[in-house]
């Protein structure tokens, strides 16, 4: 067996005989480099000891991470079967070729764009989500898109309190940006590079998160880590609770921590995000307060307009399409999908039968996006 090897920008690739560089793939869809090959190299001098240091050095900040070991260009297509002439779909100018586009009306008004990603772009977004972004260290303060965490879980803390508090981010996923996502899979470990590829795949033609793709919301979640230590150190001071789902926070106390709502738009400003001043709420405790959709005044429990809206939702869409209902309803959810999943699982709490009634009608409706 023949075997050579030779050094670029400090990493070693090769081939063993006719083929390229030996890799091993796990049930994971893991790539990685077969120490044995380096280590030969390295004792026959084809690769400097620096060299083979670099790589195992790599690979192991990741696999301490536990996220998957990606070494450069080849492999990340080999990875996910990308052929050297669709790289300008993936990487480059003809990105938005991969998306399908379509506007729902704000009940602000203007129009909230939704990108689709295609079937296969749909799935490598879903693997960068479960393999990487979901085994990072996500903020405790977020609750929307975790695994085991619900709506439920974002409105425990606010039950019973005298104030609650609700804000809304403008523009989620467009305010994060390709250089925000790039510096994660740079903290992460992947070289320069390998973080410019996977950010590339996860952003579309304008560099932003797209509303639509399957990692967007985790993505975002981790992007905004710092936002919520700031805002959740915030409350803390002034003994006050906080709370994210998705771009909806929430604060709640006593009546007097209204007086912090305009820190709360500094700190969000200098975060590069915007609060949608039109959306604040302050919810007394003579009035109805909720949090993401359920009451939260003496405990957690689900309104008759919730229920209904569930009904109405499954029976519409399933008659004229997920897209044609939210235009008929004036919906502007980021999130509509898994806003009605969430209204499910809640139910499914408090009534397993009916809670699973709804799941079953949901699963079987054609979701568009």
């Amino acid at each position: 067996m023949s075997l050579a090897f030779h050094a670029k920008d400090g990493f070693a690739t090769g081939t063993v005989g006719t083929g390229t560089i030996t890799v091993i793939v796990d049930s994971n869809v893991c790539f990685y480099m077969e120490e044995e090959n380096l280590q030969i190299a390295l004792e026959k001098g084809i690769i400097e000891p620096a060299v083979y240091e670099r790589v195992i050095a790599y690979k192991e900040r990741l696999e301490e991470n536990q996220v998957p070991v990606i070494y450069n260009l080849r492999h990340l297509r080999k990875i996910f079967r990308i052929y050297k002439k669709e790289q300008d779909f993936f990487f480059g100018d003809k990105k938005e070729e991969l998306y399908r586009t379509f506007k729902i009306p704000k009940k602000s008004g203007g129009y909230r764009t939704i990108e689709a990603p295609c079937e296969r772009l749909k799935q490598i977004q879903r693997w960068i989500k479960d393999e990487i972004i979901d085994k990072l260290v996500m903020s405790e303060y977020a609750t929307g898109f975790r695994k085991n965490l619900s709506i439920v879980d974002n409105a425990k803390k606010h039950v019973g309190k005298e104030l609650v508090i609700g804000m809304d981010l403008k523009d989620f996923f467009p305010s994060v940006t390709y250089e925000e996502i790039f510096l994660m899979f740079r903290y992460v470990g992947y070289r320069k590079d390998v973080a410019h590829l996977l950010s590339k795949l996860c952003t579309n033609a304008e560099n932003v998160l797209p509303q639509g793709s399957p990692a967007s919301p985790s993505i975002a979640n981790h992007v905004l880590l710092k936002l919520d230590k700031r805002l959740g150190t915030l409350a803390e001071t002034i003994g006050a609770d906080y709370s994210r789902y998705a771009d909806d926070i929430t604060f709640s106390g006593k009546k007097s921590i209204a007086s912090i709502i305009p820190l709360v738009e500094k700190i969000v400003a200098e975060e590069n995000f915007t609060i949608n001043k039109t959306k604040t709420r302050l919810q007394y405790k003579n009035q109805r307060q909720e949090v993401t959709g359920l009451i939260v005044n003496n405990k957690i429990s689900i309104s008759r307009e919730m229920e209904n809206e569930i009904k109405n939702a499954i029976y519409f869409i399933g008659k004229y399409g997920v897209c044609e209902h939210m235009r008929h309803i004036e919906c502007n959810k980021s999130f509509y999908k898994e806003h009605l999943y969430g209204i499910a699982y809640f139910i499914n709490m408090v009534d397993r039968e009916k809670g699973q009634k709804y799941l079953r009608q949901l699963d079987l409706l054609e979701w568009e996006y």
